[in-house]
């Protein structure tokens, strides 16, 4: 894990923006893989999960709004768009205060794991579903920029089947970054839920969010 660590410190911050992008090198210089690495910043993750809230509400918002043009004095169809709308607001706001904190906290330091995205999203108006499944399989650690309150990461197969439960937060290589992780490697083959647990400032609450990705040894 040492390795790991001191291998991927050698690279050098390349900020990537939230979005489709098909950049694998800024200035010529690599970024770090988050699935090789097996290190994956936390707010990447979160920023993930939102983009696929965004992702299903703007769906829903082609729906109702295709079902508006057939027929356009439905209130019920009016008071659904407006909620969507708000839902997708507050969605935006909670993604611009990730970016923002991922600049801040990383803004000295020259570490940080890039979670993949695919190169080019489908043409407007469908959504853009941009980003790949995760590979899980080198999972070791995910670092957070931010308050530790409630910080929690637990690893479920598809049955519910607790696979991982990470621990021993401390600070990652005087970055200021905190890193939570796992002593060893997850003995499972195939699809996972890594669950996080958080203190998230835009709610001033703890919250828990999902992603799915897979494990293949």
């Amino acid at each position: 894990m040492k390795t790991i660590q001191v291998c991927i410190a050698m690279f050098m911050l390349a900020a990537v923006p939230f979005g489709c992008s098909d950049d694998d090198a800024i200035d010529d210089i690599k970024i770090p893989d988050a699935e090789e690495t097996g290190i994956f910043l936390e707010q990447d993750l979160h920023l993930l999960h939102l983009s696929r809230q965004d992702d299903l509400i703007e769906e829903q918002i082609i729906s109702v709004m295709t079902d508006l043009e057939n027929d356009p004095n439905n209130e019920d169809l009016q008071a659904q768009l407006e909620e969507l709308e708000n839902q997708r607001e507050v969605n935006t706001e909670q993604i611009n205060f990730l970016n923002l904190q991922i600049d801040e906290a990383l803004e000295d330091v020259s570490i940080r794991p890039k979670v993949p995205r695919l190169p080019l999203p489908p043409p407007p108006p469908l959504p853009c579903n941009c980003f790949t499944d995760l590979e899980f399989s080198n999972l070791q650690q995910v670092l957070l920029a931010g308050n530790v309150e409630g910080f929690s990461v637990v690893v479920f197969s598809e049955n519910q089947e607790v696979l991982a439960e990470f621990g021993n937060i401390q600070e990652f290589e005087d970055t200021g970054l905190q890193s939570i992780s796992i002593d060893g490697n997850i003995d499972f083959q195939g699809v996972v839920t890594v669950q996080i647990t958080k203190f998230f400032p835009p709610l001033n609450d703890v919250i828990t969010y999902s992603i799915t990705g897979t494990i293949n040894l």
